[in-house]
C-alpha cells in the first residue's frame, strides 16, 4: 500500500490483492445508492420545514442526519476525472481517500455539536458518525498523479487520465 500526500489530503493506493479485504464495505454500496435515491425523492429539508417545536421531529432529523452520505459530483473531462464531495464540518485529518483498480473510496468521521435555546428548554446535541462513499471511475486514471484538496467543506480529488483513456477529437470529413 502506498501513501502519498498530494496537495493537502493523503491518497492511498491499494494493490489488487488488497481489494478483497475491503469487500464488506463494497457490499454496502447498493444500499448507499438506495439511500441517495431516497434523499433525492424526499429531501431531508422537509423536516426543517415542519419546524422543531415538537421534540420528536428534532430527534428524527438527528437520526436521519447520522445516516447521510456525502453528496458527490463526478466530472469526466477530456484529460482528467474530477470528484467533488460535500463534507461540511469535516476536518482534513478525519478524511481517508483511497483508490484501488477503478474505484475511489472516501471515508471518514464527523463530530459536530449544536446547541439550541428556546423559551423554556435547552437542548444540546452532539452528532458523531462515520461516512463512506465509493465511486466507480468512468475511465483509467494515472494513480501516481492523483491529488486531493479540501476547501470550504468541499473535497476535490483530481485524477489525470492515462494517455490511452483520454478523449481525442476526430475530424469528420
Amino acid at each position: 500500500m502506498t501513501n502519498e500526500i498530494k496537495e493537502n489530503i493523503a491518497v492511498t493506493t491499494k494493490p489488487k490483492t488488497e481489494v478483497a479485504e475491503s469487500r464488506p464495505a463494497q457490499l454496502l454500496a447498493p444500499m448507499a445508492e438506495v439511500e441517495r435515491l431516497f434523499d433525492r425523492l424526499m429531501p431531508r429539508s422537509w423536516i426543517r420545514q415542519m419546524g422543531f417545536d415538537w421534540p420528536m421531529w428534532a430527534g428524527l432529523e438527528s437520526q436521519i442526519t447520522n445516516m447521510r452520505l456525502p453528496q458527490l459530483d463526478v466530472i469526466d473531462r477530456d484529460k482528467d476525472v474530477l470528484i467533488r464531495a460535500e463534507l461540511p464540518g469535516v476536518e482534513k485529518k478525519d478524511i481517508d481517500v483511497s483508490i484501488s483498480d477503478n474505484t475511489v473510496i472516501i471515508k471518514g468521521h464527523v463530530s459536530r455539536e449544536s446547541k439550541e435555546e428556546r423559551k423554556d428548554y435547552f437542548r444540546c446535541e452532539i452528532e458523531q458518525g462515520d461516512f463512506f462513499r465509493s465511486v466507480a471511475l468512468p475511465s483509467a486514471v494515472d494513480k501516481a498523479k492523483i491529488s486531493a484538496s479540501m476547501k470550504d467543506g468541499i473535497l476535490e480529488i483530481l485524477m489525470p487520465k492515462e494517455e490511452s483513456a483520454q478523449r481525442h477529437s476526430i475530424e469528420v470529413r
